[in-house]
């Protein structure tokens, strides 16, 4: 019955699920991908949410061919692997001709004080 009640729920006002913002594919262009990029910080606004001292920053480093490499510098809430994780899985649902995305540099994932 939590199922049938779950259903019922989302009839009577949106779900979360379908109140997801449906968002167009882009080709794949270092300025889509910046653009992609762009939308990524306001759509997953709490890895970016300046008011608590967050000063991190994604850049696209390089794009060769469907391969996108990430560059980060600042101070972020989630673990800079996190970050990078979900800003990819943003990329690749919105771009879906990029295969992989990377980090440009390895010590850019040290999330030590003394790499901000």
């Amino acid at each position: 019955t939590g199922h049938i009640f779950r259903s019922l729920r989302c009839r009577r006002r949106p779900c979360r699920a379908r109140a997801a913002s449906i968002t167009a594919s882009l080709d794949l262009t270092e300025d889509n991908v910046r653009q992609a990029i762009v939308d990524a910080k306001a759509e997953l606004a709490q890895l970016f949410d300046t008011s608590v001292g967050i000063t991190g920053q994604v850049d696209l480093a390089e794009l060769d061919g469907p391969f996108v490499k990430l560059r980060l510098k600042g101070k972020f809430w989630h673990t800079r692997a996190t970050v990078v994780a979900r800003i990819g899985n943003y990329l690749k649902n919105r771009i879906p001709e990029i295969l992989e995305v990377e980090i440009e540099d390895e010590e850019q994932l040290d999330d030590s004080p003394a790499a901000y």
